[in-house]
């Protein structure tokens, strides 16, 4: 479960700052499943509300290229010798937020 939280981390930040593909801007990674034996991850993402129209094929397309991107990256900042396969998996929409000034909840 470790490394599971680990690569999730890493994920996380990297398409919070790394992916410079404006197809994936605004796409959040919200799960991600390791296999038992560490060699494929499933991760979960949500799109933006703006991209809902078009649907997750042209950010599936997008995560695809980024792939050997991301997995030269976990192998750099997690130190592993032994990179999972990555697959992608859109589980939905992310809720829009309403301009406020802050304050409130977010329900």
């Amino acid at each position: 479960m470790r490394l599971q939280s680990s690569i999730f981390e890493e994920v996380s930040l990297l398409f919070r700052g790394e992916l410079s593909d404006p197809l994936l801007e605004g796409v959040t990674v919200t799960t991600l499943e390791l296999s038992p034996d560490g060699r494929h991850a499933r991760i979960g993402f949500t799109l933006p509300p703006e991209r809902q129209e078009s649907g997750p094929a042209p950010v599936e397309e997008a995560l695809e290229r980024a792939t050997g991107f991301i997995r030269s990256q976990l192998a750099l900042g997690l130190n592993l010798k032994r990179v999972p396969n990555l697959r992608f998996v859109c589980v939905g929409v992310a809720p829009r937020l309403l301009a406020t000034d802050g304050e409130g909840d977010e329900s």
